[in-house]
């Protein structure tokens, strides 16, 4: 519950869990308006200066709401890009991904935007389809970040790709913009993995 200060005065009582603050900063917005038009001429310098306050105060707090709810990408199992996929370019071959969360800066603060971490084999042949295990010398990695829920942006200029390469999750898979897209699996693969498990393990 939040008692809170309304111009001209007025106390009202919200309930934080059905309201949000990006709603009581628009309410504070609404209210000084409402003032601004009751106020009479012998009071109009003064308070007319007491409503811009308010209304600079709330706008500034609905700016800051904003980054607060960009950041809903998630991480770890929560997130639909976390699992195993089959690549129709490389058939058995691994492609693991994992969504964590940003690494901290050297001034302590976080960035809004989880990594998302690709591990793959190729094969050790000629032909893209896999038929060995692989062995930890033999995977390649690659990183980039998590926008949202929905989209991510990576970067394969390791294997000689693109270093902004979209990747979009849809309907139970990643796409990429040439078309590909990777089926995510609803299990483990165990037969793509190194016999090392703890290989796959984030560094």
């Amino acid at each position: 519950i939040l008692f809170c200060f309304l111009p001209p005065f007025r106390i009202i009582t919200l309930k934080m869990t059905k309201l949000s603050m990006k709603s009581l900063t628009l309410a504070l917005l609404a209210s000084s308006a409402s003032a601004w038009n009751q106020m009479d001429s012998s009071s109009a310098t003064s308070s007319r200066r007491q409503v811009f306050g308010w209304m600079g105060a709330a706008a500034a707090a609905v700016a800051l709401q904003e980054p607060a709810n960009a950041a809903t990408a998630k991480t770890g199992q929560a997130s639909p890009f976390t699992g195993f996929y089959d690549d129709p370019n490389h058939p058995d071959c691994l492609r693991q991904v994992k969504v964590v969360g940003a690494p901290l800066r050297a001034d302590g603060t976080r960035s809004q935007y989880p990594v998302i971490e690709v591990v793959g084999f190729d094969g050790k042949g000629s032909g893209a389809t896999c038929t060995d295990r692989p062995t930890r010398d033999e995977l390649w990695k690659v990183e980039g970040t998590v926008k949202s829920n929905s989209n991510a942006v990576l970067d394969f200029s390791p294997k000689g790709g693109p270093d902004k390469l979209t990747a979009t999750f849809d309907d139970g898979g990643i796409v990429f913009p040439d078309g590909n897209k990777w089926s995510k699996l609803s299990y483990t693969p165990k037969n793509r993995l190194p016999e090392d498990m703890s290989t796959l393990k984030s560094d």
